[in-house]
């Protein structure tokens, strides 16, 4: 794994470690992308972040009372209405996504990086209570597909509050990691969390 990279750093890697860090930085966009529904959470930015170093931390412990707030700022001002349309000129088939890194030469290889780098460093910086799907949608510019992403999550009543627990919403999920035992919860799945195996 390649980790952040400045200027310099970056001028330095050959061909293949520089699509090889393109490539990583991608995958993690795409997934943040690529979520649909209450499968959408604000966690979702640290797997994207974590190529940028003095990004923060994914939280080891959330208290539930701060984990709610952080959904209502989710929901507020991260959602849509509809699906977003695909442009024209979208590249619909994932397994041409990335058609283009072997044409490009060493220099443009940099660059692009670089402006994968600088794309995720401005979303990163954003205050949270002001980041909004429209960052979200900055930030999946820099991939080459132009996929659409779909910001709609579900009801409030669904999302924020009790209509479908035990099995959705936002206090449900803070309730199941409630009793995990645990030094550090694995906020992607719901709990409980179990201890790794030594």
């Amino acid at each position: 794994m390649i980790l952040s990279l400045d200027k310099t750093e970056l001028s330095r890697l050959n061909r293949d470690a520089c699509i090889q860090a393109i490539l990583e930085r991608r995958r993690s966009i795409r997934e943040h992308r690529d979520q649909k529904g209450d499968d959408r959470c604000f966690f979702d930015d640290y797997l994207v972040w974590q190529w940028l170093s003095g990004s923060p931390s994914e939280p080891k412990v959330v208290l539930p009372e701060k984990g709610m707030r952080e959904c209502v700022l989710f929901y507020e001002h991260r959602r849509a209405e509809a699906a977003d349309p695909a442009p024209e000129d979208a590249i619909l088939e994932s397994v041409h996504w990335d058609d283009d890194l072997p044409s490009k030469g060493l220099p443009e290889l940099h660059a692009e990086l670089l402006h994968i780098q600088e794309a995720i460093r401005l979303h990163r910086d954003i205050a949270k209570e002001k980041r909004s799907a429209d960052d979200d949608r900055a930030l999946y510019g820099v991939l080459p597909e132009k996929a659409p992403a779909d910001f709609r999550l579900p009801p409030k009543e669904e999302f924020l509050g009790e209509a479908r627990a035990p099995r959705a919403g936002c206090p449900t999920f803070w309730r199941s990691h409630a009793d995990c035992g645990v030094q550090r919860h694995d906020y992607h799945k719901w709990g409980p969390c179990k201890e790794s195996p030594a």
